[in-house]
């Protein structure tokens, strides 16, 4: 979880979106990248504050209530996808979702999108990470999301990358 007094350094990235100051360069360098070859990559997701990430888990655990689950069902369907208010790390402003314009959808087709193919092949030269890779799910403990990039720094994601590992 992350501490009652911590604070962000927040900084716009573009269109009312904003990340960590920390991690803004690499990704306006990284987006860059990606529209020189022609792809429009799609924010879905930047920062947000406890309260979003309450309303986000809370909209899920009405919907699993509705389709009939006990309370403790749906927050344990819920956290398969979405964290828990307080330990998300788009809270942290590193993390960002990231679409194919040409399919804003946030599902695992995203991961055909030509977006998702660069994303995939070359976020870590810019310091990003797949956060919850399809192959990884019993180690991260969240379901597979090929949107959804974390900032390591560019040492670190290199050395994910080589090695395999996953946070």
């Amino acid at each position: 979880p992350l501490p009652e007094n911590y604070e962000v350094d927040l900084a716009e990235i573009e269109d009312g979106y904003y990340v960590d100051q920390h991690c803004l360069e690499a990704l306006k360098t990284m987006l860059e990248a990606m529209r020189s070859e022609g792809l429009l990559p799609l924010f879905t997701s930047t920062y947000r504050t406890k309260a979003q990430q309450e309303g986000i888990w809370n909209k899920y655990v009405d919907r699993y209530m509705a389709a009939g689950y006990d309370k403790a069902t749906a927050n344990a369907m819920t956290a398969d996808f979405v964290a828990v208010p307080g330990t998300s790390e788009h809270e942290l402003g590193l993390a960002v979702d990231l679409a194919d314009s040409s399919y804003p959808y946030l599902d695992e087709a995203q991961e055909k999108t030509d977006a998702q193919k660069w994303l995939m092949e070359h976020c870590w030269e810019y310091g990003f990470i797949l956060r919850y890779p399809k192959d990884k799910t019993e180690v991260t403990g969240i379901g597979y999301e090929p949107w959804h990039y974390r900032y390591v720094g560019r040492e670190t994601a290199a050395k994910m990358k080589e090695s395999g590992l996953c946070l």
